[in-house]
């Protein structure tokens, strides 16, 4: 299958921007699909559509299996220009991340082409260009959070997008998906997740001399105390004796 992507708008084209026979085919699918659906489109009716030869939709575009990846993942492309706009709303890390959370729970499953390739989760989860594309959203976010100190730095970047793609798969399957238990599943276990662990041996600003550093100053501290608690004792003993 050759290189592919979407423009700004969300429209298949190849990787210089040019509308080829795969992002044609990529378009009529989607043409397809929104007219007859997802389970009755048919390789034969995307290439009469885009007018080429069957064997050719089936070269380009891989099989039904996968032609439906590619239109859902087209139309990922609108839905992702929306959380961006919603993001860069937000005035900090979580809150970016959780109205990202809530905005896809209730809007992906009412689209039926990204409902059945969610569908197929077990082969789109980590697929690089899901990851991608969740990556230009959520890697800013998430640097810009690391350099704050408030997201974690012992768990590599690439790992945690694949666990907020996990996350965001996972409440948009779930049978509840209003705002109330998006935002408790990201308040109670995302946000958890993400959050900097500030004891792990791996966070690069832990210092190991810190618990030394306050063990020191608290023994001095008592040492202080004592010698003053002893020093009183010696005028008291004194004053007595001189009475």
């Amino acid at each position: 299958m050759p290189p592919h992507s979407s423009d700004p708008q969300g429209f298949a084209t190849d990787e210089e921007g040019n509308d080829s026979v795969w992002a044609r085919l990529v378009r009529a699918a989607d043409d397809e699909m929104t007219r007859q659906g997802t389970v009755n489109v048919t390789m034969a009716s995307v290439a009469e559509r885009a007018g080429v030869s069957r064997a050719t939709a089936f070269r380009q575009l891989g099989g039904t299996s996968e032609m439906l990846i590619q239109v859902g993942l087209s139309r990922a492309h609108k839905h992702i220009t929306r959380v961006r706009e919603i993001m860069d709303a937000q005035p900090d890390v979580f809150m970016k991340m959780e109205e990202a959370m809530v905005y896809t729970t209730r809007e992906l499953p009412l689209d039926p082409v990204i409902t059945a390739m969610m569908a197929q989760r077990s082969a789109t989860v980590r697929d690089q260009d899901i990851h991608s594309t969740t990556a230009q959203i959520s890697g800013p976010v998430l640097l810009a959070g690391q350099a704050a100190g408030v997201i974690r730095v012992d768990v590599p970047l690439p790992e945690l997008i694949d666990f907020i793609v996990e996350q965001t798969y996972l409440a948009a399957e779930y049978p509840d998906r209003s705002e109330d238990a998006a935002r408790r599943r990201f308040r109670l276990f995302v946000a958890p997740a993400l959050r900097r662990q500030k004891t792990t041996a791996l966070d690069e600003t832990y210092s190991p001399t810190a618990d030394l550093d306050e063990a020191l100053a608290t023994a001095s501290d008592a040492i202080a105390a004592a010698t003053e608690a002893a020093a009183r004792l010696r005028r008291s003993s004194t004053i007595d004796r001189e009475n």
